[in-house]
């Protein structure tokens, strides 16, 4: 038996695919090449100014209703440095209308005074935070706190309840959609 001749490829056959997989590996060194230099120009250079767009990532106002109910100084500038602070807040929209039919957290403050007979000494207070889906609705007590206020911290605890009080409102914000 006499072995087969080897078939014969074209000349021009092996010459075009050798030139289609240089043509190929200079594209992908092109590209190396050029990613840094897409990288870099998108990330702020040390010496250029960043510029501020602020991101509207809190899309969630809560309708607020604060009841106050005590008869002692020192809870009742705790009870009106509450409502102003819901007031000037971009995340509360504070509400007493009770003739609105809408759902809303109401926050019930009652105070009174630590010691009957030295009311300026300091106040004893009882927060509930309550939701409500409109005018006629049983609430649904969502949390509580309790705890003793002087002249002097009023508003530190101020601070202490809005915040709270957008931690209550971000972790239920499924019951005012």
């Amino acid at each position: 038996m006499c072995p087969q001749p080897m078939p014969k490829i074209a000349l021009g056959q092996g010459f075009a695919r050798e030139e289609a997989m240089k043509k190929l590996l200079a594209i992908v060194l092109l590209g190396f090449l050029f990613l840094p230099c897409v990288s870099d120009a998108a990330s702020p250079q040390p010496g250029r100014p960043v510029q501020d767009k602020p991101e509207n990532t809190l899309n969630r106002v809560t309708v607020i209703s604060v009841g106050l109910e005590g008869t002692d100084s020192i809870g009742a500038r705790l009870g009106t440095r509450l409502k102003e602070r819901f007031n000037q807040s971009s995340l509360f929209t504070l509400n007493d209308d009770e003739e609105k039919d809408i759902p809303k957290l109401y926050l019930q403050l009652e105070t009174k005074p630590e010691f009957p007979g030295r009311p300026a000494v300091g106040s004893v207070y009882s927060v509930c935070w309550v939701f409500k889906q409109g005018k006629g609705y049983l609430g649904y007590l969502l949390a509580r706190d309790l705890g003793t206020v002087d002249s002097e911290s009023v508003e530190a605890l101020v601070d202490r309840l809005v915040e709270r009080t957008d931690g209550i409102a971000a972790k239920y914000t499924s019951l005012w959609k």
